[in-house]
Order: C-alpha cells, then sequence, then structure tokens
C-alpha cells in the first residue's frame, strides 16, 4: 500500500511538473545609460568557463529589459565605480552592422539584463560579467558575417528567437517601421 501511494504521489507530482510552463519574460522599455553588448568580444573567465567578460559600448537612451528598469539603473558607488546594466537596443544594427547566425553547440555569451563596470579609464566602454552557453542557434552583431568565429569567439548573443522578439519590441515602442536589424549574407559554397 506504502509503495503504491508512493507511486500515485510520484505520478502527481511528474504531471504538475510537465503541466507548469516557464512564464515568458516580459520586455520594458527603459530610458537610461546602459550597456550594449550586441556585438562585444567576450572571453570565459579565468578559472570558471561558465562566465564570460564582454567589453561593451555605453549608451544613452532607450532600450530593452525583461526586467523592470528600476531593478537595473545605473548607479554610481562612493568609491566612484559606475555601474551599468547590460540591455539590448538597435543602435549597432542602425549603424551598419548585420546579425550573424550560429549554430547550436558553439560557445556564446548572454548579456541581457547582466551587471557591468564603466571602464574609469574610458567611459564609452564597460566590462560585463556573462553566462557563457552553447545551445540553441543563435545570434550576434559581432563577427563581422564571418561564421568561423561562432566556433571560436564567445560573442555576446541572443536566441533567434530572441533577437527578433527583441528587435519587434523595440520597433513598436519607438513606432519604427523598417527594421534596421539586417541578417549577414549567405555564403556561398
Amino acid at each position: 500500500m506504502r509503495s503504491m501511494i508512493w507511486g500515485f504521489g510520484l505520478a502527481i507530482l511528474g504531471m504538475a511538473l510537465c503541466l507548469a510552463q516557464p512564464a515568458a519574460a516580459k520586455n520594458y522599455l527603459c530610458n537610461q545609460q546602459f550597456a550594449l553588448c550586441t556585438s562585444a568580444p567576450c572571453i570565459p573567465q579565468p578559472g570558471n568557463p561558465d562566465i564570460s567578460i564582454c567589453v561593451c559600448d555605453v549608451q544613452e537612451g532607450p532600450n530593452l529589459a525583461t526586467v523592470a528598469c528600476d531593478t537595473v539603473q545605473p548607479s554610481t558607488d562612493a568609491a566612484g565605480v559606475r555601474t551599468v546594466y547590460s540591455q539590448f537596443a538597435l543602435t549597432q544594427f542602425e549603424h551598419g552592422k548585420k546579425g550573424l547566425k550560429c549554430e547550436s553547440g558553439t560557445p556564446w555569451s548572454q548579456c541581457l539584463n547582466k551587471i557591468c563596470t564603466v571602464d574609469p579609464a574610458n567611459p564609452d566602454k564597460a566590462i560585463c560579467a556573462c553566462d557563457v552557453v552553447r545551445t540553441g542557434e543563435w545570434q550576434t552583431a559581432g563577427g563581422d558575417c564571418d561564421a568561423a568565429t561562432c566556433k571560436t569567439a564567445y560573442w555576446s548573443g541572443a536566441l533567434l528567437a530572441d533577437s527578433k522578439s527583441n528587435a519587434d519590441f523595440m520597433m513598436e515602442q519607438l513606432k519604427i517601421t523598417k527594421s534596421p536589424a539586417e541578417a549577414c549574407p549567405t555564403p556561398k559554397p
């Protein structure tokens, strides 16, 4: 009887886990200083292959976060260290960068909503700690359309579906009718 109850309990738990779906991230339009990492070069953190260190551009203006804007507010501490967060914007695409599609299994850096330190020697750049990911087809504005860099670099990027939904959200919010985000040309055999 006890094993039957135990088995029934596991079945109920299994069904509950199957029914529980992760909530889709909600997008927020923020307007503040942020780090833009859409084309950022990254390297694995020494001693921790799950984190990458990325050098991103510091910008001011409208951007996308998937957490409430007040949780990713820039700040300066008592020692004068400036902190910003990595957010998404279309800026680099508006300046001619193109989206490089990379295969699942190649390493990339997920930087959205990650904390960054503004470089005191160059306030136009921020150093961000991002998550290393090796699953899912992804896209980056880095790599200058060279697909070989997908296997060797740890570019800041996003899953293909997230890239599209982020761009669509920004276009809708900013009332942009034609997307500035273009894909890299397909390599010829």
